[in-house]
């Protein structure tokens, strides 16, 4: 921030700049210098990495072309060939070796194939030219042969600037030297590929080729004729050769070497087997002019910028002192905001806001604590948080359980007031950090309250229970009670139709006795349903043959589906299918569901099956009646519940058929599902458990 009392721009920013500037100044250069090595390394390295790989796949080129010379010698028909060539005693055998030269040098591209006898008399060449003679005079030769005749040549140049290597190989009869085979192999594909390489790193990289203890030394350039590029030889100058001589007693690797007074980096190489050195000269110059106008631009840049940020930062000085004094304010008016927010809500919090220490010990609360335990506040500021526990051994486990818990602990327990009462309290505790200090944070919430909720839903659940319970045994009891006078009544209406013979009277008892049994049916369902509701079914299970039973109940509605023009068919896998059930309630679930299938179909049919596998039964009832709607499936099983319901539905019924059959199935330990369609008719499918017999 910057000092208020200060009327004039601070000197000690002029200094830091003066000092950034100077920084920038010594970096620069430090980066130019770090830059100019890594770039000066790099390109060595990949120079002399190239050249190395080359020069040992040289060396191993060499050996191996010797060998496989070598090895063809050794053949019997060509050593025939040359011993009798070298013995002169059959001069005609020079076109077998004519041949076999040839095929050797097409082979293995040698540029030509001499033989000398042991005085160093040429007496066979490839070479028509007989060119070797323009290399090399016949003193040469001889002292060539004579000095190692075991090791390859030195280069030398040959026509046309090309350089070239002899592979000298003994001829030898009865481990007795006879003569000497002289075969010429280009070097220019040894070298050319060094150039190639290195040129796809930098042209700033130029080959010497330097004898050692001698005036001879080239410049290797490749030059392209004939749409191919071929190497050739440039002489050195006598400064050139002298510089660049003094560094073969040395060898190795040379950073600022003069060369035509300037500095070079120089790598030098001895050629395997021979006493020529490759130099790989790079201009230390060009290799880093592009990183040099870098450094140099890039410390133009960076002046610049610090002029800039001068020029900026003194007007930002002159803005700093308004907008640092109405942002103070600002800053000063919120934290207000904030701290008079935070105290509005602890101190009108409905719960008990604690702040607590590691042990416990209060450190702040709010005035819903104060009022709620009757404690002032220096009396609960001096108090610790488990001496308002009621019970305060089970507490302390629990409390201080929250310092390792991240989440925090949420519990239940009793406190104490002052006045001594209790009530009870819900505790949320938590560790949180405010600042460098970690405190506990409680927020205890009164539980009276909800207690006493609670004890009064408890209460109004028992009375439910009990006024169910009363319900149950009112339903049993009155259906008791008017099953009796039912009785009577059904059997007395029955006679009545027997004896009467006017017709409106006996119209009047058929009327009387048909409304006598449907309030008779009611009556037994009420009873049905209280029992199951109350659970005092005693089942009696026995083995049960359900095809028996599906037919005496297709008798009992036979009269009445005939009546509307119905069919009821019936299909059976097997003639007996057997099922643990009580009688009379699997006869109540087959009548309940055929009545229901013929009372809500007008005109078609309905089908009985009956299927059984290892497992279980399958007992389906199909009709061509009104069906179900989806919404409607499930709540046709629910007491006194049609899909027809009010007062303008247009079947009879109290709706407690199919939730009675529901019940049945569940206590015989099956499964009912229904599968219906509006008009097309409803499929009710029955699942029991096989029994064998």
């Amino acid at each position: 921030m910057w000092n208020l009392s200060e009327d004039h721009f601070p000197i000690k920013y002029l200094v830091i700049f003066f000092v950034i500037t100077v920084i920038i100044t010594i970096v620069g250069y430090l980066f130019y210098q770090d830059r100019k090595n890594a770039i000066e390394n790099e390109l060595y390295q990949h120079v002399v990495a190239i050249k190395e790989i080359k020069l040992q796949q040289i060396s191993k080129e060499q050996l191996q072309r010797k060998k496989i010379i070598n090895s063809f010698l050794q053949l019997p028909a060509i050593d025939k060939d040359l011993n009798q060539l070298l013995t002169k005693k059959d001069k005609s055998k020079n076109d077998n070796i004519l041949k076999w030269a040839k095929e050797l040098n097409r082979d293995f591209d040698f540029v030509s194939i001499n033989i000398f006898n042991r005085n160093s008399e040429l007496l066979f060449s490839t070479d028509s030219a007989k060119n070797i003679f323009q290399n090399f005079l016949q003193h040469e030769i001889n002292y060539i042969l004579k000095k190692d005749s075991s090791s390859l040549s030195n280069l030398y140049i040959g026509d046309n600037q090309s350089l070239l290597q002899a592979i000298i190989t003994p001829i030898k009869k009865q481990n007795k030297i006879i003569g000497y085979t002289w075969i010429e192999v280009s070097f220019f594909e040894y070298l050319y590929p060094i150039l190639t390489y290195t040129r796809r790193e930098s042209d700033d990289v130029e080959y010497v080729l330097i004898k050692d203890k001698s005036d001879l030394g080239f410049i290797l350039k490749d030059v392209k004729e004939d749409n191919n590029f071929v190497l050739r030889t440039l002489p050195l100058s006598k400064n050139e050769k002298t510089e660049l001589s003094s560094l073969l007693e040395k060898k190795g690797y040379f950073s600022g070497a003069p060369d035509r007074r300037k500095e070079i980096i120089a790598s030098i190489n001895e050629i395997p087997r021979t006493d020529w050195f490759l130099i790989a000269k790079i201009n230390q110059d060009k290799v880093t002019e592009s990183t040099k106008k870098t450094a140099i631009t890039v410390l133009i840049i960076s002046l610049l910028l610090v002029i800039l940020s001068a020029s900026i930062t003194y007007a930002i000085w002159k803005r700093s002192r308004l907008h640092f004094i109405t942002r103070t304010i600002n800053l000063r008016k919120e934290k207000e905001a904030i701290s008079e927010r935070y105290t509005s809500l602890t101190k009108y919090a409905n719960d008990m806001i604690f702040s607590l220490d590691r042990h416990g010990k209060i450190l702040e609360a709010n005035q819903k604590a104060f009022d709620t335990y009757g404690y002032n506040k220096d009396e609960l500021l001096e108090m610790n948080f488990l001496d308002l526990s009621f019970d305060r051994k089970k507490d302390v486990e629990i409390i201080f359980s929250s310092i390792n818990t991240k989440e925090g602990i949420l519990y239940e327990t009793n406190h104490k007031r002052k006045n001594g009462s209790i009530i009870p309290v819900e505790i949320s505790s938590k560790l949180i950090k405010q600042g460098d200090e970690e405190i506990l944070l409680s927020i205890v919430r009164d539980n009276t309250e909800r207690k006493k909720l609670e004890v009064d839903l408890i209460l109004a659940k028992d009375q439910a229970e009990e006024m169910d319970r009363l319900k149950t045994i009112f339903l049993s009891n009155m259906s008791h009670e008017l099953n009796t006078p039912m009785s009577g009544i059904i059997g007395f209406s029955e006679l009545l139709v027997s004896e009467l013979e006017d017709k409106n009277h006996k119209d009047m008892a058929i009327f009387i006795h048909k409304s006598s049994k449907r309030l008779n049916e009611t009556l037994t369902s009420l009873l049905d349903i209280s029992k199951l509701e109350a659970q005092k079914m005693n089942l009696k299970l026995v083995s049960v043959e359900v095809v028996n039973m599906l037919e005496e109940c297709k008798k009992l509605y036979s009269k009445a589906a005939i009546s509307k023009g119905l069919i009821i068919n019936s299909f059976y896998s097997r003639e007996k299918i057997f099922i643990n059930a009580e009688t009379t309630i699997i006869h109540k679930i087959f009548c309940n569901i055929l009545d229901n299938a013929v009372k809500y179909t007008k005109h078609g049919e309905v089908n009985l099956y009956a299927d059984a596998d290892e497992k279980s039964v399958i007992i389906k009832f199909s009709d061509t009646g009104i069906g179900i709607s989806e919404e409607k499936l499930e709540v046709i099983f629910e007491p006194f519940r049609q899909a027809s319901e009010g007062l303008t539905r247009k079947y009879e019924g109290s709706g407690l058929g199919l939730s009675i059959t529901k019940k049945y199935v569940a206590i015989l330990g099956g499964k009912i599902s229904i599968d219906s369609k509006v008009e097309s008719g409803t499929i009710l499918t029955l699942e029991f458990p096989v029994v064998k017999s």
